[in-house]
């Protein structure tokens, strides 16, 4: 068996080989503050976002992000540098890239960020924890998709202005 950078053999999942990799046990004061431990993701599909204002309604155009871990109570990801959120800010996540889940839709609220150059980096903390992570779809496109110009999208855009 091969073993990480850290000469750690990773543990084996019930999930599909490199899909969702167990996170070796961590050190910090990020992991001491955590409620549920997370996951490091390798290769998976990418998901939506959409800002939600104080009544948490939907505003503004979809956005993608990757996801870089995941636990019961919340996801780290990484989405272009352009996105202008808010510490404490509600999303909208669309999750119908990853049946895993069991669910169309979460609400998650913004906990951290990081700016960088090129990206984003943000954690989010779910509305409801999950009862287990979920398995995640492995990436199979060779191009990045505008979810704004998914069937979904277009069709809740236009109930949106009809309402």
């Amino acid at each position: 068996m091969l073993t990480n950078k850290g000469g750690v053999q990773p543990s084996r999942s019930s999930c599909a080989s490199g899909v969702l990799q167990r996170d070796q046990e961590r050190t910090g004061s990020r992991r001491d503050k955590r409620a549920y431990a997370r996951h490091s993701i390798e290769s998976c599909r990418t998901i939506a976002l959409r800002r939600l204002d104080d009544d948490r309604k939907p505003f503004g155009r979809w956005f993608l992000a990757d996801i870089v871990d995941v636990g019961e109570g919340g996801m780290c990801l990484i989405a272009s540098e352009e996105q202008s959120l808010v510490m404490g800010q509600w999303l909208l996540m669309d999750l119908r890239a990853h049946p895993g889940f069991g669910q169309l839709r979460m609400q998650a609220q913004l906990r951290w960020l990081t700016r960088a150059h090129f990206a984003l980096t943000f954690g989010v903390a779910f509305a409801t924890p999950l009862k287990e992570v979920p398995v995640l779809s492995v990436e199979r496109r060779s191009m990045r998709r505008d979810p704004n110009q998914e069937d979904w999208a277009l069709e809740e855009e236009r109930q949106l202005a009809l309402s």
